[in-house]
């Protein structure tokens, strides 16, 4: 049975009861906002403190993404973008997070092999950096799939970086967006680095985040299955009945 996990942006989203009936974890979604990093983060993660407080199912922060380049020619933007990633798996700590993801902030755009070997070769020296100063953070971090048109971009990131802690979110939803290869070619690819998925659907046309059909369940489970892989499956899509819907998933 897949573990599976749910995506909130607020905590009032969450109640603990009913993600403890139904086994499911909890993708926490609130500090992606700039806004709350800025101000009230404290205040936040105390509030998820005393709502966690007794709850053992898997739980995942969702790091910051908007406007950030870890590894940056502008050394401005690699301060607040270091500032943002290191705020980040530090409320990850007091949280005591299983996961924490970060967009790769890859631009497929650039073809030129040596910018990317480059990049990828930062992004190495900033994951190794970054994670012996927060050493206390026992969790993995996730790097997810955002503008890449295929998988081999985020697949060479994560073998350059080397780190048995880093693995990678596949994002169903951008990958059927934005690739030119179809989705089993993603998980064939990617395999055994895929830790986690964040699953929801699109028409092609943007990132419209709509619940999967009972055909896509079915069509995702049947490649998971077909590459013997049991990811971590997070429902980021609205959802009107939490129970029928796990149900749902489950069942399809």
């Amino acid at each position: 049975m897949y573990n599976i996990v749910n995506c909130i942006s607020n905590i009032h989203d969450f109640n603990k009861p009913i993600y403890i009936q139904q086994g499911i974890g909890v993708e926490i979604q609130d500090f992606v906002k700039p806004d709350l990093l800025d101000k009230g983060w404290e205040e936040r993660v105390e509030e998820y403190k005393s709502a966690l407080d007794g709850f053992s199912n898997t739980l995942s922060l969702h790091g910051p993404f908007l406007d950030l380049k870890p590894v940056s020619p502008d050394k401005k933007i690699r301060q607040a973008s270091y500032e943002r990633y290191i705020l980040t798996l530090n409320i990850g700590k007091k949280l005591d997070v299983d996961y924490i993801i970060f967009h790769s902030q890859i631009s497929p755009w650039i073809k030129d092999p040596n910018i990317k070997e480059l990049t990828n070769r930062l992004n190495k020296e900033f994951w190794h950096l970054i994670l012996k100063e927060v050493v206390d953070y026992k969790g993995k971090i996730l790097i997810e799939n955002i503008f890449e048109d295929n998988p081999n971009f985020i697949k060479d990131l994560v073998d350059t970086i080397n780190l048995p802690n880093v693995k990678v979110c596949l994002d169903i939803g951008h990958a059927l967006l934005e690739s030119k290869d179809d989705l089993e070619n993603w998980i064939k690819v990617l395999k055994e680095r895929i830790e986690y998925i964040h699953f929801h659907w699109n028409g092609g046309a943007y990132d419209e985040h709509h619940r999967p059909s009972n055909e896509n369940i079915a069509f995702l489970k049947r490649l998971l299955d077909k590459y013997s892989i049991n990811p971590i499956i997070a429902l980021e899509y609205d959802i009107d009945n939490l129970n029928d819907e796990i149900k749902r998933i489950r069942n399809t």
